[in-house]
C-alpha cells in the first residue's frame, strides 16, 4: 500500500475518510436510502475492481464496504462515488450520516406508511446541521414502518417507528435495543418526526458536554440520565389506545430472502456479507433499463426490486443464498487474518465449517459469531455464541443475559471447534433443554468442565 493519506481514519470509515486494514484501505459507503439504481451499482463495482481488490462487504447497518484500496487511487475513487451520488466530500458530514431505513415500505401493503421520505429528510438535516457533527460516529438512527420486512429486532440508538394509531399514522420515538425493549420517549406525527429526532440528538450532545467520561451512545445516556433528559418538548407522551408496536405479539423474522412482497421483490443473501464486485455488477444488470433498484438490508442481503427474473444457479455462482434456511446464514464472521492485521485465524473458513453444527444450536434469528481477535468486529446484536481468537486459538462464550457473556472454553484449536459444538449439543440434549437452559441449570463452571472433558478426553467425566 502507498503512503498514508491525511484523511485516513482508524475506525468508523467512510468514502471521504477510509480506514487502514490488513489488506489495504477500506471505504464504507453509507446506507443508500431507497437503494442503488443500476448505474450506481455498476459504479460501485467498477471502483472496487479498478482501485481495490474487488471484494465487497454488506454490513449490519445496510452499508457497503469496498476493500483493498490503495492510496494513489483514492481521490479518483472518491470523485467517481461522489459523482454517482454515493458519498459526501466532507468527512464530518459523512460520519454522522448513519440512517438505516426499512427496505420496502414503499411497496409493502402491510407497512403503515412509506418512511423513505422521512429518512431522506433526516439525512439532509444531519449533514446540514454543523453542531450535530459532534455526534460520536457510531450513533445511528433507524426509520421503519412494520409490515412484512420490519426492523423490530435490528438495534439502533434512536428509533423512529411508524404505526397506525388514533387519527392516522404516528411515529414512535424511542431509544435503543429492539422495538420490544426500547424506551419510548413519545409520539409525533410524521411531519414532526425529523424535528423530534434532531432535538433528541442535540439533547444527547448537551448531556455529553463537560462530562469527563461522556456516554458514547444514546442508550448509555438513557441509563445515566434517564428518559426525561433526552425527551424533547412537543412529543405526545402517551398514545391514546396504547402502544401498537409494543402490542405486537412477535416481530416477523423474515429477512426477505427469496421471492416476496407479492412478487415485487427478490432477496439474495451473501454469507458473512461478502461478495465480489462481479456479483454486484451482475445484479445491476437485472435492473438495468427499468425502474428497479438494489436495496441493502441490515441482514447482509440485497433486495432486488423491479428486477428481471434471474436463474438461481447464476446467483449461487456469485455466492448468493436464496434459501432462508441455509445453515451458512446462522454464522457470522469478521474478515479475520485474510484481511485484518489484528486477525489471527481464517475466521470465515472456520465459520463455514461450523455452519451446520451451529444451526442446530440456535434459534432462527440467532448467530454464532467468529471473531479473529478480542474486538468482536461485526458481531450481530443477536449473536448468542462467540468464538474469539487469541494467537490462532479460540475461546467459546455464550450470552446468558443481555450484555452478559460467560466464557466456557479457552484455547480451542480450529480442529477442535466442531467437537466443541457437538459436545455442547449433546449436553443440551441430555439436560432436556436448549443451550441456555443447560447453562442456567448447570452453571458456567460445571458446563465448561463438562465441555472441556468431552472435547479433550471424549467423555463427560
Amino acid at each position: 500500500m502507498g503512503a498514508e493519506h491525511p484523511r485516513v481514519r482508524r475506525a468508523c470509515p467512510g468514502v471521504a475518510a477510509p480506514m487502514t486494514t490488513g489488506d489495504g484501505l477500506l471505504m464504507r459507503v453509507r446506507h443508500p436510502i431507497g437503494g442503488l439504481d443500476a448505474a450506481q451499482a455498476c459504479t460501485l463495482a467498477e471502483v472496487a475492481l479498478r482501485f481495490g481488490s474487488g471484494d465487497l462487504e454488506l454490513t449490519s447497518r445496510g452499508n457497503l464496504q469496498l476493500r483493498g484500496l490503495d492510496t494513489p487511487g483514492l481521490e479518483t475513487a472518491r470523485a467517481e462515488l461522489e459523482a454517482a451520488g454515493l458519498a459526501d466530500r466532507d468527512p464530518e458530514a459523512e460520519a454522522v450520516r448513519n440512517v438505516l431505513v426499512a427496505p420496502a415500505t414503499d411497496i409493502d401493503p402491510e407497512a403503515a406508511m412509506d418512511v423513505q421520505p422521512i429518512a431522506r429528510q433526516l439525512v439532509r438535516a444531519l449533514g446540514a446541521t454543523p453542531r450535530l457533527r459532534a455526534l460520536p460516529p457510531k450513533v445511528g438512527v433507524l426509520v421503519e414502518s412494520g409490515g412484512d420486512l420490519p426492523l423490530g429486532r435490528v438495534p439502533a440508538d434512536l428509533r423512529l417507528e411508524a404505526c397506525t394509531g388514533p387519527g392516522g399514522v404516528w411515529i414512535r420515538v424511542a431509544v435503543g435495543a429492539s422495538a420490544q425493549a426500547a424506551t419510548v420517549l413519545g409520539w409525533a406525527r410524521p411531519e414532526k418526526a425529523v424535528d423530534a429526532a434532531l432535538q433528541v440528538l442535540e439533547q444527547f450532545l448537551a448531556l455529553r458536554q463537560g462530562d469527563p467520561d461522556p456516554p458514547g451512545r444514546l442508550p448509555g445516556a438513557l441509563a445515566r440520565f434517564g428518559a426525561k433528559a433526552l425527551t424533547p418538548p412537543g412529543l405526545e407522551r402517551v398514545l391514546p389506545g396504547g402502544d401498537p408496536i409494543a402490542a405486537r405479539s412477535s416481530e416477523n423474522a423474515d429477512s426477505g430472502i427469496g421471492a416476496g412482497l407479492n412478487g415485487d421483490a427478490f432477496g439474495v443473501a451473501f454469507p458473512f456479507g461478502a461478495l465480489r464486485a462481479e456479483a454486484l455488477r451482475g445484479l445491476a444488470e437485472q435492473i438495468r433499463g427499468g425502474e428497479g433498484c438494489l436495496r441493502l438490508t441490515p441482514w447482509r442481503s440485497v433486495l432486488l426490486v423491479g428486477a428481471r427474473p434471474i436463474a438461481l444457479d447464476r446467483l449461487a455462482a456469485w455466492g448468493g443464498v436464496t434459501d432462508p434456511k441455509d445453515p451458512r446464514l446462522a454464522v457470522s464472521a469478521c474478515v479475520g487474518q485474510a484481511g485484518c492485521s489484528a486477525g489471527t485465524t481464517f475466521t470465515r473458513a472456520d465459520a463455514a465449517m461450523l455452519a451446520t453444527a451451529a444451526r442446530g444450536l440456535l434459534a432462527d434469528d440467532e448467530y454464532l459469531h467468529v471473531s479473529g481477535c478480542e474486538k468482536h468486529c461485526g458481531r450481530p446484536a443477536n449473536a448468542r455464541m462467540v468464538l474469539a481468537a487469541r494467537a490462532g486459538h479460540y475461546d467459546l462464550s455464550l450470552q446468558c443475559a443481555p450484555a452478559h457473556w460467560e466464557t466456557l472454553l479457552v484455547g480451542l484449536s480450529p480442529d477442535q471447534l466442531r467437537a466443541a459444538l457437538s459436545a455442547l449439543e449433546q449436553i443440551a440434549h441430555a439436560e432436556r433443554g436448549g443451550v441456555l437452559a443447560a447453562l442456567h441449570r448447570l452453571g458456567p463452571a460445571e458446563l465448561g468442565r463438562r465441555l472441556n472433558a468431552m472435547v479433550n478426553n471424549g467423555d463427560e467425566t
